[in-house]
């Protein structure tokens, strides 16, 4: 899913609450996903063995380097998206400052575009993970059956 050429007009729209609201499901998301990476880290850690006797090492290899770069990403966002809830008291201040308010509406909307584009990698990252450790165990449990 292209995620890229989408085109967020609601944004305009959000209230301020709304928007709030949003930034803290990508807070909530991006930190499950930070809690999702250990465990992705320790699973192949853990199955290391079963994926060197099946001979996947170099796509195992390929596999970390895209989380590790997935690890830095999810940190720059979180950074990223917590700066912008604390800054949204630009809309609530009442104050009229409609060049600043417009401003914090296209960084919302481009934080949209990131966190989403994000998201749709990461899961083919994760898909690509299960994966390979699925056939790196399949492999060896039909080693133990013929040998």
């Amino acid at each position: 899913m292209d995620t890229s050429n989408q085109n967020f007009r609601y944004v305009e729209w959000k209230s301020s609450d709304e928007m709030h609201y949003s930034c803290l499901q990508w807070i909530s998301e991006l930190n499950f996903i930070k809690d999702e990476q250990i465990f992705f880290q320790d699973m192949l850690k853990e199955y290391t063995v079963p994926i060197l006797e099946s001979h996947l090492l170099e796509e195992a290899k390929s596999l970390i380097f895209k989380l590790t770069e997935s690890e830095k990403e999810v940190e720059n966002l979180l950074k990223e998206t917590t700066k912008h809830r604390n800054g949204l008291q630009i809309l609530v201040d009442g104050i009229d400052q409609p060049e600043q308010e417009k401003e914090y509406r296209e960084e919302h909307r481009r934080l949209l575009k990131e966190v989403n584009k994000f998201t749709v990698e990461y899961q083919s990252l994760k898909k690509g993970i299960f994966t390979t450790v699925t056939r790196a165990l399949k492999q060896q449990k039909q080693k133990r059956l013929l040998g």
